[in-house]
């Protein structure tokens, strides 16, 4: 015997299998974005240097920002933005993760890949190598 017909507009049961499950699944915290991983990275490995580098790094500020403005004739997307004036650092979060490797990678990879950019523009700001922003690591 055939159902009658729910209302267009009434709850939801997708071929009477009940209701659907949350898109999100336990993996993954509810309001988190992929941005908010990445600030995280980029939050950590500032961190990290101001705790080697303290009168260097005193009064820095940094942000992360989703792309850099690019004018039509450029031929580079940059991956930060460095102010040595004001100690202001700025992380592009869309260039640093979809430049470099183009295979899917881990989480370990994509940190590592965002932690490379933070040393390569903090090196800039303290105008040193990026090997030298932590010497006894590399020197065993």
């Amino acid at each position: 015997m055939a159902k009658t017909p729910r209302p267009r507009n009434s709850y939801r049961d997708r071929h009477d299998r009940g209701i659907r499950r949350p898109i999100l699944s336990k993996l993954f915290k509810f309001g988190q974005t992929r941005s908010h991983g990445f600030e995280q990275y980029v939050e950590t490995a500032i961190e990290y240097l101001k705790g080697i580098w303290v009168e260097e790094l005193e009064g820095l500020s940094w942000r992360v920002l989703d792309s850099p403005m690019v004018s039509g004739d450029s031929t580079e997307i940059p991956r930060w933005r460095v102010d040595q004036e004001t100690k202001m650092i700025v992380i592009y979060r869309i260039p640093t993760e979809r430049f470099g490797a183009h295979s899917r990678q881990g989480a370990i990879e994509e940190r590592l890949k965002v932690e490379e950019q933070v040393f390569e523009a903090i090196a800039e700001l303290l105008d040193i190598d990026p090997w030298d922003l932590v010497p006894e690591y590399y020197n065993r």
